[in-house]
This record gives C-alpha cells, sequence and structure tokens, in this order.
C-alpha cells in the first residue's frame, strides 16, 4: 500500500495505530475515532474495504468537497452503506445536516450501530433504511450476493452484477419525495453510491430539486454504452449548468464530481 494511503489514514482517524495491529486479519472488528470533530465507528472485517475506501484511498476528495461546502450544510447521503462517507464528513463539518439513505437492512443495522455509539449524533445523522429512486415511490426489489454476504454491490439493477442472485423488496421513494418528507429544501452536497441506481435517480429527477442541488459527488458505473455510463451522465451534467471532472478510481469505478461554477 503507497504512502499517500497511510497519510490519509492519519489525516482522517485519531487512533491510526490500530490499523496497524490487523484487527481485521484476526477476524475481529475494529473501533475507530475520527480526527476533527470525534466520532466512533466500528469496521467489522467484511466491511473493511469500505473503510479503505472511504478513509485511506480517499475516494471521495473529502477535504476538496468539504470546501464547497457552506458553514452548516444539508448532505444527502444516497448508499449510505455503513455510514462510513457520512462519519467522515461530519467529522469535518460539525454543523452538517446529513440525512442518509441505506436500502439494505444488514448494512443500515450497523450504520445505526455506529450511530449509537455516539451521544447526539442522531440528531446530526438521519438514517433512512430506504432505496433513492427516479421518479418511484413505493417498494422495489433489490438485488444483492448472498453467498459471499457482499451487501456492498447490492443493486436494484438486475444486470449489476452476475453475482447479485438473490433478491427482496425494500421500501424506495424518490429525491422529490424525500425532500417533501424530510423537510430538505436545499442540498449542499448530494452524495450517490448506489450501484447504477445513479443513472434513473439523476435522470428522472426534477428540473426544480436540481435547482436545490449545489454539489454532486458520484460513484459512477459504466454499464452499457447507451445512457448508462460516466461520459453520458457528465453531458447530461453539465446540461443541467454543473462542471463537471472525472476520474478512474483504484475499484474500476469512476469518481465523478460536479458543481455549480
Amino acid at each position: 500500500m503507497s504512502i499517500a494511503k497511510y497519510t490519509q489514514l492519519v489525516r482522517h482517524i485519531k487512533n491510526w495505530p490500530l490499523y496497524f495491529k490487523r484487527v481485521h486479519k484476526q477476524n475481529n472488528t475494529a473501533r475507530y475515532i475520527t480526527r476533527g470533530v470525534p466520532i466512533q465507528f466500528d469496521v467489522p472485517p467484511r466491511f473493511y474495504e469500505v473503510f479503505r475506501e472511504v478513509f485511506m484511498e480517499d475516494f471521495y476528495k473529502i477535504n476538496d468537497l468539504v470546501r464547497h461546502l457552506p458553514a452548516k450544510p444539508t448532505i444527502v447521503d444516497i448508499g449510505g452503506n455503513v455510514g462510513y462517507f457520512s462519519t467522515l464528513i461530519a467529522s469535518k463539518k460539525a454543523d452538517a445536516r446529513i440525512v442518509a439513505f441505506e436500502p439494505m437492512k444488514e448494512n443500515a443495522a450497523v450504520f445505526q450501530s455506529n450511530l449509537s455509539l455516539n451521544k447526539g449524533l442522531e440528531n446530526r445523522i438521519q438514517l433512512h433504511n430506504a432505496a433513492i429512486t427516479g421518479n418511484y415511490n413505493g417498494t422495489i426489489r433489490i438485488f444483492f450476493d448472498v453467498e459471499s454476504e457482499n451487501s456492498v454491490i447490492a443493486s436494484v439493477m438486475d444486470d449489476f452484477s452476475t453475482l447479485n442472485t438473490a433478491s427482496r423488496e425494500v421500501a424506495a421513494l424518490s429525491v422529490e419525495e424525500a425532500c417533501k418528507r424530510y423537510s430538505i429544501n436545499q442540498i449542499d452536497l448530494l452524495k450517490l453510491d448506489c450501484e447504477g441506481s445513479e443513472y434513473p435517480i439523476l435522470y428522472e429527477m426534477p428540473g426544480h430539486v436540481f435547482d436545490r442541488i449545489k454539489t454532486i459527488a458520484i460513484e459512477s458505473h459504466d454499464l452499457d454504452e447507451g445512457e448508462r455510463n460516466t461520459g453520458a451522465l457528465k453531458k447530461f451534467l453539465e446540461a443541467k449548468g454543473f462542471s463537471v471532472d472525472s476520474a478512474v478510481a483504484e475499484n474500476n469505478c469512476y469518481y465523478l464530481k460536479a458543481w455549480r461554477p
């Protein structure tokens, strides 16, 4: 692993020496504490790769995102997984309001457990066990890999991964409905890590909802040569008035940042 990743670890994690005890290699859960605003959170072994992506590979280039945010931002985290992105950005912005959505109950349970470790954190990070869709409200089928218990690649796209052989119905709501239901009047940062759902969510979003959004951070996936690829998404967001940067990430996905110039 490169020195840069260890540098990011030290920059973001207060008790960083714990990483070198290789707790995850012993199949044990590690409990870390963020720098900045101290937030405790657990990393079970099966979520180690997610931890590394957020805190060591710095997939979302967090300090760059923070520079786009006002003093008391509203952040919407779509595809919250077990909460590592929400935790990291909450440690950087003490007055942020974060509304997170995670459709997989297994992930949401770990996320909720991590929130419970910190007094008052549930007032800052509001977690909802639901999928976000483009323009649909109700329930939706989500596909996931039950064999390896890899809930990270769960997707509402039935063609997202051949490993996703199991499925279940989950609660779903559109971004427009989420804004109404949870009194979200402005979105200073919209983060999407939703395994292909970034396309219907953004393509089907009404214009008046787009007008509320200042910055977008996306883990995008190239699924076809039509509209479900990073190039097409970049053009779409530029047509909406955003400046857009994109880069290939280590996980063979793309990191795409869009912001109002």
